[in-house]
């Protein structure tokens, strides 16, 4: 072969290489991104959005009706499972849960890592009657409040207890 070819050969395979380290680190630097926010969501889950849902989940208490707050950790997609987005959601339960809790209103915080958004999904569904679910709008992190998250929450009550 002439030096000339293999000089060639060598100048496209570098590039190539050069192109496979640019998308490498590219790739990194959109997972760290992703990493951050949802460290921050989670922050915000502790801090702000789990107070919040405490604070009206206790006063329903008082009021008869139990409720129930859970939480999900970011995971990845694996062979067997789906991922799932890290999220945070108040389930409110007016009378013996005999029910699946899909059957009870419901509001639901997701960190949606890759739009570095912060989204809402409520559940209006009584036993015996019906109602919706569905998303109900988002936001950026900064944005998450105590007073967002209880009138979030608000807006589900006042149509599920009709």
């Amino acid at each position: 072969m002439k030096d000339e070819t293999k000089s060639k050969l060598d100048a496209i395979f570098d590039r190539h290489e050069a192109s496979k380290r640019a998308a490498a680190q590219a790739k990194q630097v959109v997972e760290s991104k992703e990493e951050a926010f949802v460290r921050a969501f989670n922050e915000a889950s502790d801090k702000i959005i789990r107070p919040a849902l405490e604070e009206v989940g206790k006063h329903a208490k008082a009021r008869g009706i139990s409720y129930e707050i859970s939480n999900e950790e970011d995971k990845l997609p694996t062979g067997r499972e789906p991922g799932r987005s890290a999220s945070i959601a108040i389930t409110f339960f007016p009378g013996e849960k005999k029910y699946p809790p899909t059957e009870f209103p419901a509001l639901t915080v997701f960190c949606e890592k890759h739009k570095q958004r912060v989204r809402f999904h409520e559940r209006t569904m009584m036993p015996g009657r019906g109602g919706h679910a569905g998303p109900t709008g988002e936001a950026d992190l900064p944005q998450i409040t105590a007073d967002l998250i209880q009138q979030k929450i608000l807006d589900v009550l006042s149509q599920a207890f009709r």
